[in-house]
């Protein structure tokens, strides 16, 4: 049975060696004679990668918009269906970016980056079919694909066209989140030159399946660092809608009324050395900075509001409102109010 605690001759040579200054390594386990492992502190595989409910409802309003408006510009029947999003790293997504596929690159809007938009070769060659008239287009067609071969300008007019449709329903399912403003800047067939980031960097992969006249997958590159600032928002539950509840801003705006605010009418001030104020006496005379022919200002809550005329009203001193005081301008000055005088 082992004990925690030393004998006497265990205590004497550990004396012994801190005198000495050495200490016997022959009793008790070493340190393990393994490979060092390096430990890279740039590495960002610790990004949790849980559920995303705010992404997945963007993504699933940009899916909507999108399908929406191919029906109504391109009169394609298609049914648009995002996919859950992925977190990887750029040098696992090189293989979408390689021909034949479709890359598009993408500004998202000042301050955040750009972005790559890949379509499947069919789905491509689909959707330009079905744009030119051809309804009986499908992704399953015999012609066969050539990776090598560029775009026609034809076919990249019709594809600029059917992506310009996607940033617009990207940018109206962002707004709320972030204030993006995608748009295509060109076609790229080569994979390295659309690389927008680092291959260890982070990136966004949000999916679109399309089926009905035109068959194939969409899929959209974000860098994460474009989303990461609100990344808390992505991963938390979707809010509602931004439409105003009326019952809300009813009872709202009935709360408001009843507040109590503070009204002051200053008829006018004086600035007096404080030697004089010591010597004021009853039935001293105090010039106001206030001319007998100016209206005074009234304050609400500080804030100099309008102006107006001293009265008497059943035995009260009263005040007249004249006009209101308009803001200022970005001039610096004052617009002119309408407002007669009450």
């Amino acid at each position: 049975m082992s004990t925690s605690r030393l004998d006497q001759s265990e205590v004497d040579a550990l004396m012994a060696a801190i005198q000495e200054g050495r200490v016997s390594s022959e009793a008790g386990g070493g340190l393990g004679s393994g490979p060092v492992m390096s430990y890279d502190l740039t590495n960002q595989d610790r990004v949790i990668r849980g559920q995303m409910p705010t992404l997945d409802s963007i993504d699933d309003r940009t899916a909507s918009l999108f399908g929406g408006a191919l029906a109504a510009r391109i009169r394609l029947d298609i049914r648009v269906v995002a996919t859950p999003a992925t977190l990887l790293k750029f040098v696992d997504v090189t293989a979408l970016l390689t021909p034949p596929a479709t890359v598009g690159m993408m500004t998202l809007g000042p301050g955040h980056g750009l972005a790559v938009a890949t379509l499947e070769h069919s789905l491509a060659r689909a959707l330009v079919a079905g744009a030119l008239g051809d309804r009986k287009a499908r992704a399953d067609a015999t012609e066969p694909v050539d990776g090598k071969s560029d775009l026609t300008n034809v076919e990249r007019l019709v594809l600029r066209h059917v992506l310009s449709l996607f940033c617009d329903s990207m940018e109206q399912s962002w707004a709320e989140i972030l204030p993006i403003r995608p748009e295509l800047l060109r076609f790229e067939t080569d994979p390295r030159m659309a690389m927008i980031a680092a291959p260890s960097d982070l990136a966004l992969l949000c999916g679109f399946e399309l089926s009905g006249a035109a068959s194939g997958r969409l899929q959209v590159i974000i860098p994460y660092a474009t989303v990461e600032p609100v990344k808390k928002m992505l991963s938390s539950p979707p809010r509602q809608s931004g439409s105003i509840d009326q019952r809300m801003a009813a009872l709202l705006a009935r709360e408001v009324t009843q507040v109590e605010v503070e009204l002051r009418a200053e008829i006018g001030r004086a600035r007096l050395p404080f030697s004089q104020l010591l010597e004021l006496q009853v039935g001293d005379l105090i010039s106001l900075d206030q001319t007998e022919g100016t209206p005074i200002p009234i304050f609400v809550q500080g804030k100099r509001k309008m102006t107006g005329w001293p009265r008497v009203s059943s035995g009260s001193m009263a005040v007249v409102i004249e006009q209101p005081v308009m803001p200022e301008t970005s001039t610096g000055k004052r617009t002119k109010s309408s407002a007669g005088a009450s």
